[in-house]
């Protein structure tokens, strides 16, 4: 009899189980996110946009002290509501012109408004006799300013400006372009 049930049993239609497939691969990789970049206030310390040792690390020695932090002001006239410098390596020195590596954000009303700031800025420059290239920024691109004494990168993100300003004592202008990208791109995407 139990195997007659058994028999009954085999022979009734039965709906399959149906387990469905993901519909994605995972990755075997990590996977890396886009920098969140800034949109709206600027940081408010330098700790923000680069700490001593990640420049240190970007330029490939040692900024020696605090990173001094000069808050800017904003300014109708070109549009800026906002600004931040920081200056890096001043060891014990109180003097930011004396700094070997400097960064400042600003932020602006609009997009055109810090596109229009960061082309005077080039103009001058250029005007001044430095030679100008265009360099990645993260997914951003920026300009490259090569001077006799110093390589200055000036980029936008939105109505954010950066300038990474350094020293060829510090950033000898054929390793302008990687670490000067890379601080500013740092800059542009503060923690």
């Amino acid at each position: 009899m139990l195997i007659a049930g058994l028999a009954a049993c085999a022979t009734d239609k039965r709906t399959p189980l149906v387990v469905p497939a993901p519909s994605y691969t995972p990755s075997s990789s990590a996977v890396k996110s886009a920098s969140s970049r800034i949109v709206g206030p600027l940081p408010s310390g330098c700790g923000a946009i680069g700490t001593p040792e990640e420049i240190s690390d970007a330029v490939g020695k040692q900024m020696s002290g605090a990173a001094k932090l000069v808050d800017g002001s904003a300014d109708a006239s070109i549009g800026r509501t906002d600004r931040i410098d920081c200056y890096y390596g001043l060891g014990n020195s109180e003097q930011v012109n004396d700094a070997p590596v400097r960064v400042g954000l600003a932020s602006y009303n609009d997009a055109n408004a810090a596109a229009t700031r960061v082309q005077k800025t080039v103009d001058e420059e250029k005007g001044a006799g430095a030679k100008a290239s265009e360099v990645p920024v993260g997914g951003d691109k920026g300009t490259l300013l090569a001077a006799r004494k110093t390589v200055t990168l000036v980029a936008t993100h939105q109505a954010t400006t950066v300038v990474v300003i350094a020293t060829t004592e510090a950033v000898p202008a054929s390793q302008a372009a990687a670490v000067l990208g890379k601080i500013a791109d740092r800059a542009l995407s503060p923690r």
